[in-house]
């Protein structure tokens, strides 16, 4: 039986996410267990975060101005590279080639992030319907099988299994990326002024200080999820509580996306977008209240006004905040923000939790929610007053 488009990107999504999981949600688990320290941690994650913060708009770029280069071709080019680190990872012992091999599994996996947003949208324009909203949910309800799966594996056989999922699973996302079709229109040629990054962002001032408060609000949220491990430790919990934790978290998104185009019928993105600061500011502040593992666990139920809202709204906002063919580029930014978040909640939440302790961590992780709020506000009345002008 040959399933429609949407089905396959429904199937797409929920891969991306197990893959995502594999590389980014036991990074403490795999690195802790190959002997690195939380500031050991933070720095790889920083420095392999801050090459796919500055590597997605340099590509996205490029898919936006050449009609040859394809969403598609992208995605595969990240992918086979990132079966082969899995498929080395377990051959190669010791602590810093473990830490390397970890850190490119999270420079390829954030990088392809953008171009799956992109393919929702040529697929729409070229008058195919993709249910964005739940294709997400899809992929946080299989971000949660697999954080569960994963988890459970790693406790009984040990933390190699984290490798070897993610080699399985891009095995099976290859398949479908290519069983999908590439629709793409022939881009007009840009003069190079126009295409200039600085100038991209200068003609995009709203949007600019969006990504500033997307840059505070995932800061915020990568350090809870780099050192969720040590914060459940620090609680009186164990590493097999994890995977559980993870889970959570990602089962509570999936009714928020399921719902999200009934949602975006009601409120503007932008409103979403603030919405959605707020409550990565809420959930920080729970956490530095919370003493114990189950706590943690109801905490995650805020992922729902967080991260959940943010995943959807933050493509949204950004296909209606940028021209049509700079798409590419547009969401090659905005998913950039969580590759640099990852750079600052990395360094800041190390440092802090090595020089300070994890109270000192958490407090500081809300200040850093609270300035997102700030921003987010300030761009979304910015916009209105410039739709006004």
């Amino acid at each position: 039986m040959k399933l429609s488009i949407n089905n396959r990107y429904m199937a797409l999504q929920g891969l991306y996410w197990m893959m995502f999981c594999a590389a980014s949600g036991f990074i403490s688990l795999y690195l802790q267990g190959r002997g690195l320290s939380s500031a050991g941690i933070g720095n790889v994650t920083a420095a392999f975060g801050m090459m796919a913060a500055l590597l997605q708009p340099v590509l996205g770029r490029i898919t936006d101005r050449d009609s040859r280069v394809t969403w598609r071709g992208m995605i595969l080019s990240l992918t086979f590279p990132f079966l082969l680190v899995c498929l080395v990872m377990p051959l190669v012992k010791g602590t810093w080639s473990g830490a390397l091999f970890m850190g490119l599994l999270i420079l390829l996996s954030n990088t392809i992030m953008p171009f799956l947003n992109t393919a929702h949208f040529d697929y729409s324009r070229s008058g195919e319907f993709i249910n964005f909203g739940v294709a997400r949910g899809i992929g946080s309800g299989l971000y949660a099988l697999g954080a569960l799966l994963i988890g459970f594996l790693a406790e009984k056989f040990g933390i190699e299994v984290v490798p070897f999922s993610g080699a399985v699973i891009s095995v099976i996302f290859i398949a479908v990326v290519l069983r999908m079709p590439v629709t793409r229109e022939i881009k007009p040629a840009k003069s190079e002024e126009k295409t200039h990054q600085k100038g991209f962002l200068r003609r995009y001032p709203a949007f600019a200080v969006m990504l500033l408060a997307c840059l505070l609000m995932l800061t915020a949220h990568i350090i809870l999820n780099t050192y969720l491990l040590q914060i459940i430790q620090s609680r009186g919990g164990e590493s097999s509580q994890l995977g559980i934790a993870l889970a959570a978290q990602a089962v509570v998104e999936v009714p928020v996306l399921f719902g999200f185009n009934k949602l975006h019928k009601r409120f503007s993105a932008s409103s979403l977008m603030l919405t959605a600061a707020v409550g990565f500011s809420l959930k920080a502040l729970l956490f530095a209240l919370s003493s114990s593992v189950e706590m943690i666990y109801l905490i995650q139920c805020t992922q729902m006004i967080s991260f959940a809202l943010f995943a959807s709204a933050s493509v949204f906002y950004t296909s209606e905040s940028i021209a049509k063919e700079e798409q590419t580029t547009g969401q090659a930014y905005m998913t950039s923000m969580i590759a640099a978040g990852s750079v600052l909640g990395s360094l800041i939440g190390g440092w802090v939790l090595e020089l300070f302790g994890m109270s000192t961590m958490l407090f500081v992780n809300f200040l850093i929610a609270v300035l997102g709020v700030v921003f987010a506000l300030i761009s979304v009345r910015s916009k209105k007053l410039l739709l006004k002008a």
